[in-house]
């Protein structure tokens, strides 16, 4: 009987200690993870067993097979992360049991989630208490990202950027979905067939519910390709130290475009400078290469078709001087004809000449210093425009002779204007005007560093008295010395009477000198008006002496002057005598009496004589009183007083008048009338 009794206590001992370890749980409620035999997780819409969450996609828990706890005694919780035992603090029961338990996880819980089953029954009920855990994996299910790049063959570049997902598919519209599996490329030119949009979905590998939410994206419109133009290519300084502006356009977005550069020596060979913004106007080069082309090229994101700007070539500018000569250097590496190229000077186009390895310009002045840029133009209209390059002209020749014109304006005062140089004169020369009078030795007479007309004040009579010539020399600002000038005489003029009433006139004049004496001067004999307006009837002259046998008759001074061409003045330049004048006397004839009887005899008192012209003719009677006032010859007195009867008697008469030459003229006298 002791061991039968023994063996029973071991028994009822074994079975005490099962039912502990079943019915309590620890003090701190705390359990490893469990397999999926104590219970499992199944998509709560479907009942479909599931090994992992998604995001946003409800599932509830169920006891495995041979568990049959009443739900009434089962919670469950769930918690981020790993080992969370926290659920049930003290294995504490929620309120109310919450079984059937969904839970729909959020973008929070992605990772690991930790599920929590607490089973709590009644002392006596045979069920105890228990407490499980498992672990599950929740992913995410993002809408993918990826970008969309219109390509001109009705084709489109997807470019997934999203890291989330294995697998991929691609639909454009409503057409093939494409798939890109795990370790492919995640760019693929997707055929459009017309769609506006593409969609992507993202796929996970490991089995479960989850999958992405579409994204989708509308395909931007593309504007049509156009060759890239690369207008104008401008190098800010010399190379190598130099950087350049770029001129450019027809680049419509939707397109790669990129500057290249193809270097000597490796025609066809390019390489890539810089990508440029599409929409660009401009693009600043900031390292240039000496004779290297440069291009703009087009592309698309599906490698279709390409196309390029025309290739410039950047024009690196220096310079040497001697002799007047300025020496543009410069070698771009194109093979443009020489025609091609254009050079300005201050910012005004030139005519040069081709050298070895540049261009020259052969009109520059000494001392002067000028701005220049080359410009080539390619057979497209592109343009390669180089540094400005400053040249300060170098020089040991001579400044051209210079020529001189010597004449009498209106005022009789002797003005002296250059012929040469042509204008404007070079910065820094200096004018040295010389003067020799009645057949002296030149001497010194102004200086002046502009080509402003010069005035020689002498009075005329001074001048008849010793007549004078003048030179001209040019110093540039080399000290550089041009040959003196030929010396130049203006003509001098005089004129009288030639009979004692003055109506013929005699002329003569001093020969005038040229700016080439050797040539001869043409003469022609000018009439005036009292404002210097020429009169009808000049006449060529010759010698040195004019009898003028019809002068005006309405005139009493006569005007003259002589316009003098050849002797070296260019065609429609003219030098002019003084004016020189004759002054005739004015004569008055008044009757001493007349007959205002009215048999058309002697009826009215007149004014008669020459060069007569806005005088004041006045009669009064022998009170001193005014009965009759004239101006001009049609006013005539017929010898009524204030509209009476003429009354006989003696009357006084006064004239008065301005001659021509502005002298006064009086003159008075008596007149009777008689029955």
């Amino acid at each position: 009987m002791t061991w039968v009794y023994r063996f029973c206590c071991l028994v009822l001992l074994g079975l005490s200690c099962l039912t502990r370890t079943h019915a309590q749980a620890p003090s701190r409620c705390a359990s490893t993870p469990q397999p999926d035999s104590t219970f499992y997780a199944v998509d709560a819409s479907n009942g479909r067993r599931v090994s992992s969450f998604c995001v946003g996609v409800p599932v509830r828990f169920v006891q495995t097979v041979g568990r049959n706890i009443p739900n009434n005694f089962l919670y469950y919780g769930v918690k981020a992360g790993t080992g969370a035992a926290a659920d049930f603090p003290n294995c504490t029961p929620s309120a109310t049991p919450n079984a059937p338990f969904v839970y729909t996880p959020t973008r929070a819980d992605v990772g690991t989630v930790t599920v929590a089953e607490l089973t709590t029954a009644p002392v006596g009920s045979g069920i105890g208490t228990t407490y499980y855990i498992r672990t599950f994996q929740v992913y995410d299910n993002a809408a993918p990202a990826f970008t969309v790049a219109p390509c001109p063959s009705d084709n489109a570049l997807v470019t997934i950027t999203d890291v989330i997902y294995a697998r991929y598919e691609i639909q454009a519209g409503t057409g093939t979905i494409i798939t890109i599996q795990p370790g492919q490329p995640r760019s693929r030119a997707v055929p459009l067939a017309g769609a506006t949009t593409i969609t992507v979905r993202g796929f996970y590998t490991a089995p479960n519910l989850c999958e992405s939410l579409p994204s989708t994206q509308t395909i931007a419109p593309l504007l049509p390709a156009q060759t890239p133009l690369l207008t104008t290519f401008t190098l800010q300084a010399p190379l190598p130290s130099g950087t350049a502006t770029l001129a450019i356009g027809q680049l419509p977005v939707g397109y790669i475009y990129t500057l290249q550069r193809e270097a000597p020596g490796a025609p066809g060979v390019y390489t890539t400078v810089a990508r440029v913004r599409a929409g660009s106007t401009s693009f600043p080069l900031g390292t240039v290469l000496a004779n290297n082309g440069y291009r703009l090229l087009r592309a698309d994101t599906c490698n279709g078709p390409t196309a390029a700007s025309e290739q410039l070539y950047p024009i690196s500018l220096s310079g040497t001087s001697a002799q007047n000569r300025n020496q543009l250097l410069f070698s771009d590496g194109s093979s443009l004809n020489p025609a091609n190229y254009t050079v300005t000077r201050d910012g005004v186009t030139i005519p040069v000449t081709v050298i070895p390895g540049g261009l020259e310009d052969a009109s520059g002045t000494c001392g002067t210093r000028y701005r220049y840029q080359v410009t080539a133009t390619y057979p497209r209209g592109g343009k390669s425009i180089s540094n400005e390059f400053s040249i300060l002209t170098q020089s040991t020749l001579l400044p051209a002779q210079p020529r001189l014109l010597a004449s009498f304006n209106e005022r009789n005062v002797v003005v002296l204007t250059p012929l040469r140089p042509i204008p404007p004169l070079p910065s820094g020369s200096t004018l040295y005007y010389s003067k020799a009078s009645g057949g002296r030795a030149p001497a010194a007479f102004t200086t002046t560093t502009t080509l402003r007309p010069q005035r020689d004040s002498t009075a005329l009579a001074d001048l008849r008295a010793a007549p004078p010539c003048y030179s001209l020399r040019q110093a540039d600002v080399c000290g550089n010395n041009s040959p003196e000038s030929a010396s130049t005489c203006p003509a001098l003029l005089s004129a009288g009477p030639a009979d004692a009433d003055g109506s013929t006139a005699a002329l003569t004049w001093t020969p005038f000198t040229g700016p080439d004496p050797s040539q001869p001067a043409s003469y022609v004999l000018q009439r005036l008006d009292p404002a210097n307006a020429v009169l009808p009837g000049s006449v060529s002259v010759s010698g040195g002496s004019y009898t003028d046998l019809v002068p005006p008759t309405n005139r009493q001074v006569l005007r003259y002057r002589l316009q003098i061409s050849g002797a070296g003045l260019p065609a429609g330049t003219f030098s002019y005598s003084n004016i020189a004048t004759v002054t005739r006397q004015l004569s008055l004839t008044i009757p001493t009496a007349f007959t205002p009887n009215g048999d058309g005899l002697n009826d009215v008192l007149e004014v008669k004589g020459k060069y007569l012209d806005n005088y004041t003719f006045v009669v009064v009677d022998r009170n001193g009183q005014e009965v009759f006032r004239g101006a001009k010859r049609a006013d005539v007195w017929d010898g009524t007083i204030r509209g009476h009867a003429p009354v006989l008697g003696a009357y006084v008469w006064r004239f008065s008048q301005t001659n021509e030459d502005g002298t006064p003229f009086t003159a008075t006298g008596a007149v009777t009338i008689l029955k």
